[in-house]
């Protein structure tokens, strides 16, 4: 069963996701488990794109779906990031380092 902490937690992995999207991917990397994958690809892929892209101020909303034990999915709904919508699903698992994403699945919106 998942406690308060957890979700508290899983909320401020989601955050530095967040300010690191709208600054730089030194930010975001520990946010990120060193194995991960963006939409079936290496991490590293999103780590370039948010490097490239430069600062931006985009607005999100994390929305936890679900914690069962040391598995976690949230959704992060993100507007305006550089004049893009889009709609993100990631998946978290806790182990020895805490909370951190292991995929991230996205697509944009209108």
């Amino acid at each position: 069963m998942a406690k308060i902490n957890d979700y508290e937690e899983i909320r401020k992995v989601a955050q530095m996701y967040i300010d690191g999207g709208n600054d730089s991917s030194e930010i975001m990397k520990p946010a990120f488990h060193r194995n991960a994958t963006i939409n079936g690809e290496p991490i590293q892929t999103l780590f370039d794109a948010v490097d490239k892209a430069g600062k931006t101020n985009s607005k999100a909303i994390v929305d936890v779906l679900d914690v069962v034990n040391d598995v976690a999915v949230i959704r992060i709904t993100m507007e305006d990031w550089h004049g893009s919508n889009f709609v993100d699903f990631h998946l978290l698992r806790k182990d020895s380092d805490g909370w951190k994403i292991i995929a991230k699945v996205f697509t944009e919106t209108k």
